[in-house]
């Protein structure tokens, strides 16, 4: 009883853990440098490093937009748009980004179809954007293991095991066995029928494997203009750091805060981990949190206060 009430703290800590984390940092590190580091950025660049912004969620509302396709749900590329947007500024602002779900909600108000089949489309969409990200880690480790050996092992065991879960989850035959299993051992007898219908609409029109490959090649280059909003930030740093190697530390820092998710907005563990692995190409540690603090800014919170905007507008999304 004791280790549950104990557990039981811990996982209300969570929520606010990043925070303690970037505040520890700031005070290792100290304020002052890191407000000095933040006034070399000229303000241009900052607006520079948004312009990536409008064709990477246009690219993320194409990519929704083919994966509800081939569940036989059909919206415009705008709606979605809007959605998405609305749906990152949930997942921002809640732990574990599980408010990004919320977009479930609309999207049966708007096909009428099931919870289940909405959810499904949710799941596909946010686990094939973590799959990308933990591909290109993976092999951003690799090509980087001289300078960071151990996290490739940390990688490897992570994008293996999403990807099995992804892969048999994704076939009925397998998935509803496994499901099964889990309902005779947990759910009471007198709820089995109903989980066990909606097990069943899970699987409606889902998707094959081989249908939603096109969606890593988009994820792929939203990662891209992702790590380059971060890197136009950089550039008034002159950081002795590749573009290639830049893009790759920056997307392994990013797929940290999935990986270790803790906090709001990966805030601490996406800087924590960049300042570790920008130190090894001998950038100090108040210009590598202000890199990775910029590149937030730019990646995220800007797109966070549009979906904040919007989410006040919702009542037209749900006709």
């Amino acid at each position: 009883m004791k280790e549950k009430k104990i557990l039981e703290k811990i996982w209300k800590f969570l929520p606010i853990l990043g925070f303690f984390i970037l505040a520890y940092m700031v005070y290792t590190i100290g304020f002052n440098k890191i407000l000095n580091s933040f006034r070399i950025i000229p303000f241009y660049y900052y607006l520079l490093a948004l312009t990536p912004l409008i064709p990477r969620e246009i690219l993320r509302a194409y990519k929704w937009q083919y994966i509800s396709k081939k569940q036989k749900m059909f919206f415009k590329l705008t709606y979605l748009l809007k959605l998405s947007i609305i749906s990152f500024f949930y997942g921002c602002i809640t732990f574990g980004g599980v408010g990004g779900h919320i977009r479930i909600f609309y999207l049966k108000n708007k096909s009428n179809s099931t919870t289940e089949k909405c959810l499904v489309n949710s799941l596909i969409e946010i686990t094939t954007s973590f799959l990308t990200g933990l591909l290109i880690s993976l092999i951003g480790a690799i090509i980087l293991f001289e300078r960071f050996p151990g996290v490739l092992p940390i990688i490897f065991i992570f994008f293996m095991f999403y990807l099995v879960i992804f892969i048999v989850l994704m076939k009925k035959s397998r998935g509803s066995k496994l499901f099964r299993i889990i309902i005779k051992l947990i759910i009471p007898r007198k709820y089995k029928s109903i989980v066990n219908q909606s097990v069943d609409r899970l699987y409606e029109d889902i998707p094959q494997v081989r249908d939603i490959w096109p969606t890593f090649a988009i994820d792929g280059i939203v990662y891209l203009l992702m790590g380059i909003q971060a890197y136009i930030i950089a550039i008034p740093f002159n950081i002795n750091i590749s573009f290639l190697d830049f893009i790759l530390i920056s997307t392994i820092s990013v797929v940290f805060t999935g990986i270790i998710p803790i906090g709001v907005s990966g805030i601490g563990v996406r800087e924590g981990m960049f300042v570790i692995l920008a130190k090894s190409y001998g950038v100090a540690p108040d210009i590598a949190i202000v890199i990775s603090l910029g590149g937030y800014i730019v990646k995220s919170l800007v797109l966070s206060i549009a979906g904040f905007i919007l989410s006040i507008k919702t009542t037209g999304m749900k006709k």
